[in-house]
């Protein structure tokens, strides 16, 4: 995308801002105070291929700081972006995640990482679910 579609981009989005209701802007406030159980996300993290070079004798809080600044800086691969907004996701089903690009640009290994965690999501849902 050249400079003047980027910025033609930005227009449109904030235009859309400009007509969204009270509730919406609210919803929309609620998504960037999502709360985080860091020592969950960088012990899934760094299951990801992908941060194979993440440094793992960083404490979970300051990891996760590490990570989301690059994330909000746009200094993260498309692959690493994937892998934060999956497991934003999982936290908070608000947070977009874009399932069907994750799997275009995730290697292999990745895509295994990523089916191996949901299945342990699923027998944990499972084992809830057969406890009520």
């Amino acid at each position: 995308m050249n400079s003047f579609e980027n910025d033609k981009s930005k227009a449109a989005s904030t235009d859309e801002n400009l007509y969204l209701d009270e509730e919406e802007l609210e919803g929309e406030e609620e998504l960037d105070e999502i709360e985080v159980d860091t020592e969950l996300f960088t012990e899934q993290l760094l299951r990801f291929p992908s941060f194979a070079d993440a440094p793992k004798d960083k404490a979970p809080d300051e990891l996760f700081d590490i990570v989301f600044n690059a994330y909000q800086d746009e200094n993260l691969s498309e692959e690493q972006d994937h892998v934060v907004e999956l497991l934003l996701h999982l936290q908070e089903e608000e947070s977009p995640f874009n399932l069907s690009r994750a799997l275009e640009v995730w290697n292999q290994a990745d895509r295994q990482t990523f089916l191996a965690l949901l299945h342990e999501l699923s027998d944990i849902i499972d084992e809830d679910t057969e406890e009520e």
